[in-house]
């Protein structure tokens, strides 16, 4: 797996300038200092700024897949339930492409052009369907607590009701195939979860010792095909850090 840390190729009007300004100074200095005034002009750093996404397979029938951002590649051998590492991927129009990893012609799977806004951390689940995708809500949390959101990923599961058994945290209501839920600030713990059917209440889902950490932000991710051995309903779960919160006293 390789990533791909994409330089800015914009100068900013301030450097523009600056370089303008030693072009002239050396056309009009004699001769023999133009070389000494050209080595000591600095020569500007790149401006970057890092964005970052991360991959999740969530999509039981799609098998293995490539993905590449503008066709260069950066993800070989993707599987059904794996995450990527974090990959930088370049801000603007992006073109994010997926072919089926195999033997012979690799044939396109997705292919579409997402507009990429810089210095942002986002998260794509794969499914049978659609892509899903959306940025990390960084922002502080208060008093050292956790931030959660529920990714509904599974194309067979109908709209669920996401709670924490023994507390009174509801994490997700009437959440359908392919939304997510708003995002929820609990207090960093463990927590039992239980994932039942709007419609019913009938539980579709346990998910027990779920152990949230404070100043992180979470997406639990249901997944997998009902009623099914060899890719039941499970969850996988996203994280991320958040912003640090200010300690400068008010």
């Amino acid at each position: 797996m390789r990533q791909v840390r994409p330089g800015s190729r914009v100068l900013g009007r301030g450097v523009t300038a600056l370089l303008a300004v030693a072009a002239l100074a050396a056309l009009v200095a004699p001769a023999g200092v133009r070389l000494a005034a050209a080595q000591e002009t600095p020569t500007p750093s790149p401006i970057t700024i890092q964005t970052r996404v991360q991959f999740l397979h969530a999509a039981p029938n799609l098998g293995s897949v490539e993905i590449s951002f503008n066709y260069d590649k950066q993800v070989d051998g993707f599987s059904y339930g794996e995450v990527s590492d974090w990959l930088d991927i370049p801000p603007g129009a992006t073109e994010v492409s997926m072919n089926a990893d195999r033997r012979g012609m690799n044939y396109l799977v997705f292919d579409t052009v997402y507009p990429i806004p810089a210095g942002n951390d986002y998260y794509s689940v794969l499914t049978d369907q659609i892509l899903l995708n959306g940025p990390y809500d960084r922002s502080p949390i208060p008093d050292g607590k956790a931030r959660v959101q529920i990714v509904h990923a599974s194309v067979t599961l109908p709209a669920v009701n996401v709670v924490a058994t023994g507390s009174d945290v509801d994490f997700a209501t009437q959440l359908a195939f392919p939304r997510a839920s708003d995002y929820a600030v609990v207090p960093a713990g463990t927590y039992n979860l239980e994932i039942k059917l709007a419609s019913s209440g009938q539980t579709a889902l346990t998910v027990p010792n779920v152990t949230l950490s404070g100043d992180t932000v979470y997406e639990i991710v249901i997944m997998g095909t009902v009623n099914d051995t060899d890719h039941p309903l499970t969850t996988t779960m996203l994280q991320d850090t958040t912003v640090p919160r200010d300690s400068t006293p008010s």
